[in-house]
């Protein structure tokens, strides 16, 4: 009998060794977010009230993305005039703070953007551009929205 006893004490020792237990398991690592690269941004205007297009006119533009996985802030290259800062979460959704410019370098804007999501093809977000006039006729201040559906070039997106 105390044969068997030292056996199966043996077996309590050397057998959670032996299969690598006797701590608690870890839960795997999620991936971090990560968003960094070129994108190819395609823009639609939904509403235009300076009659500078129409709804529905859409054009494309380069764009890069600035991010170190894991991060909550990026930076927003659009086609290469402009920085813009924003503030990431986890689940892909993300904010830029509203900005100042100039569209046709006279006329000052404040561009706000609403909506804005990162997946691992792309981002998309919706962009209104406040004018203090209207370009075509100097007229009184006026509205453009766009939607912009951004495709990542060359890789993907690491979204949660």
């Amino acid at each position: 009998m105390r044969r068997i006893v030292r056996v199966v004490a043996a077996l309590a020792v050397v057998g959670p060794a032996a299969c690598g237990g006797g701590g608690t398991p870890t839960a795997p690592t999620a991936p971090r977010i990560s968003v960094a690269g070129n994108y190819d941004i395609h823009k639609t205007v939904t509403v235009d009230s300076c009659g500078i297009s129409a709804p529905g006119s859409s054009f494309s533009n380069p764009g890069e993305v600035r991010h170190t996985a894991g991060a909550t802030t990026f930076v927003l290259n659009d086609h290469g005039t402009r920085d813009l800062s924003g503030s990431l979460n986890a689940d892909g959704s993300f904010t830029i703070a509203p900005t100042r410019g100039l569209v046709m370098n006279t006329i000052n804007a404040v561009d706000t953007w609403d909506g804005g999501r990162f997946t691992t093809a792309g981002f998309d977000v919706r962009v209104t551009t406040d004018l203090e006039t209207s370009p075509v006729n100097g007229g009184p201040p006026c509205r453009v929205i766009t939607q912009w559906a951004a495709t990542r070039v060359g890789g993907q997106n690491t979204v949660p």
